[in-house]
């Protein structure tokens, strides 16, 4: 294995290896990663490349070919207190499919290696999360690459893939009824959905976002992430804000991401005012005859609850997720690779202390 840092003449190729493998996502896209920067995060795009038996890189163009390319991986760098740093793969590595266990775990060991060589003297941690089914034979391989896992993941760990290639009578067919009688009862009582691809629109995304959070019921970014967002994005037509009104007053919206074959929900927000006439059903369901439309063959609802615990804080949105129907799927979640275990041990006991004395508003 070789890693090699990628330039702007990898984009198509990268884009292209990410978007045709099963790990790939949006997360690890080369736009991603420019906005990513333009949010003023420091970035780094690493291609792994295989070696034949004699430790020669094969003789293929880089730029040119994608034979020799076994994963590649967008990462974000995280600041810390006190001038310390971690390096975050969201979703990543991707790797190429059909790789065996062996090939995989060497994949997981180039990067380990990569970073204990290159590091700086602020950079505690690798943090990986690979965008694979979990599986016990996941776990040990990162387990013996010394990758340790965490309780709790950074994107969803558990979410709805829908299936688009289907008609929309199928799509129809598969959901709960309520569901289908919640979006007739919508356009019965007239609501409209329609793109509003613009600040005006973020806007209004955002002052429903304001509402829920003052509420303590979700986190959302800062208003200028969502417009680096805006900007970066939507040059290449990569995001969707999309608005569902009754009567001209918005009362729900989302902020949706296209990348390769899938339409990602990514944020979403609601009023709670005129609940009765269901406009948050009729929203997702425009937006999933839209994708399909344009050519997308995965709606992703971008994060479930793993059971229905009526408890769990994602209880109430989870059962209306699968309400649409779609196919759960459940990843391995977030591993840390450690490089310094003190510093990690404080930053993680620091953390304890802080959740145990957190008062809530």
């Amino acid at each position: 294995m070789k890693i090699i840092e990628a330039t702007i003449t990898d984009r198509v190729n990268w884009d292209t290896f990410v978007s045709g493998q099963q790990s790939g996502s949006f997360l690890q896209s080369w736009l991603w990663g420019d906005f990513q920067n333009a949010a003023d995060f420091r970035i780094k795009r690493l291609i792994i490349v295989s070696v034949d038996a004699i430790g020669a890189i094969h003789e293929l163009p880089l730029h040119d070919e994608r034979n020799n390319w076994l994963a590649v991986c967008l990462l974000v760098e995280r600041r810390l207190s006190f001038g310390r740093s971690y390096w975050y793969a969201p979703w990543g590595p991707v790797t190429k499919d059909g790789l065996n266990d062996s090939q995989y775990k060497l994949v997981l060991q180039a990067l380990r290696a990569h970073f204990t060589t290159n590091r700086n003297g602020s950079e505690m941690f690798l943090r990986i999360e690979p965008h694979l089914h979990t599986s016990e034979v996941g776990k040990i391989l990162l387990s013996e690459t010394k990758f340790n896992p965490l309780e709790k993941s950074v994107q969803p760990k558990d979410t709805l893939l829908l299936d688009l290639t289907q008609s929309e009578d199928d799509l129809l067919r598969q959901m709960h009824s309520k569901t289908r009688y919640n979006i007739r009862i919508a356009i019965r009582h007239g609501v409209t959905v329609a793109e509003e691809t613009s600040v005006e629109g973020l806007k209004v995304f955002y002052a429903m976002a304001r509402e829920i959070e003052s509420k303590g019921e979700f986190h959302y970014h800062k208003e200028k992430y969502y417009m680096k967002m805006l900007e970066v994005l939507g040059k290449e037509r990569g995001v969707s804000i999309i608005v569902a009104r009754h009567d001209g007053e918005p009362l729900a919206a989302g902020i949706f991401i296209k990348s390769g074959k899938t339409f990602t929900y990514a944020h979403g927000a609601s009023y709670k005012k005129k609940a009765h006439v269901m406009a948050p059903h009729l929203l997702h369901w425009e937006a999933i005859v839209q994708a399909k439309k344009q050519g997308f063959q995965s709606y992703d609802f971008f994060g479930i609850a793993p059971n229905e615990n009526p408890k769990h804080s994602w209880a109430g949105i989870s059962r209306f997720k699968r309400g649409f129907g779609g196919a759960e799927q459940h990843y391995l979640g977030a591993w840390d690779a450690v490089f310094d275990v003190i510093g990690y041990r404080v930053l993680n006991s620091a953390r304890a202390l802080k959740n145990i004395f957190m008062v809530k508003k």
